[in-house]
């Protein structure tokens, strides 16, 4: 199962189109009495809602569902999209920010897979408590212990695992915007990926998230090159 490019990109316009016609109505509200500004503005908010509900396409994967809901349903394309327009002095501060995203989201996905794999290996180790038949029907314990040491160093890896890495060589504006932003994207992504614990869905989950993010930085880029 594939999503089309050039009907992703159609349901861009679309929202786009949607939001300008929000605003329009905003802009009216902001001319009435008060009574009206409230009766207006619940409208709108229905509106919206409907308008989201409607839009919002069903897929033959749980995952690529999950990542629909993550792009339609949070702030996730709202938040990249702010900070990346952001940047308007010239390519090279965006083509910074876009592969620092790009380079954090697949850390994200990295260790959340790796995550998973250990949570499957602690699942079968079951207990690190075990209990054998001893001498005279008596049983010995014998205690896995972990050494102080090995789990402070485990930590502290993960630490570092866990920090925003900067790419050398990049610009520094650029990577300083995806750093700025990133917690509020992995936040939306994290929230998203607890959902989809069955392979099937996380596979396509992480291929459509990448694809999708890489095309909404295509879609925006020929607009801001009049900027830079």
């Amino acid at each position: 199962m594939q999503i089309k490019r050039e009907d992703f990109l159609q349901e861009i316009r679309e929202e786009r189109e949607f939001r300008m016609l929000v605003r329009s109505a905003i802009a009216i509200v902001e001319s009435k009495s008060t009574n009206e500004e409230s009766t207006l503005r619940n409208i709108i908010r229905n509106l919206v809602l409907e308008a989201k509900a409607k839009n919002m396409k069903v897929h033959d994967n749980t995952g690529v569902n999950y990542v629909e809901d993550l792009f339609s349903g949070t702030s996730f394309v709202t938040d990249l999209k702010k900070a990346y327009t952001s940047l308007t002095t010239s390519p090279r501060q965006r083509e910074s920010f876009k592969a620092h995203i790009l380079n954090a989201l697949d850390g994200l996905l990295e260790r959340d897979e790796l995550n998973r794999q250990e949570d499957d290996e602690t699942e079968e180790a079951n207990t690190s408590l075990k209990v054998s038949p001893g001498e005279a029907g008596r049983k010995n314990i014998d205690l896995n212990i972990t050494d102080n040491e090995t789990q402070k160093e485990a930590a502290l890896e993960k630490q570092g695992a866990d920090k925003f890495r900067m790419l050398p060589g990049m610009d520094e504006s650029g990577a300083i915007a995806a750093e700025t932003i990133w917690p509020s994207l992995e936040s939306n992504i994290k929230n998203a990926l607890i959902k989809a614990l069955d392979p099937r869905d996380r596979a396509p989950f992480e291929k459509y998230l990448v694809e999708n993010v890489i095309a909404y930085f295509e879609e925006w880029e020929p607009a801001m090159l009049k900027h830079s």
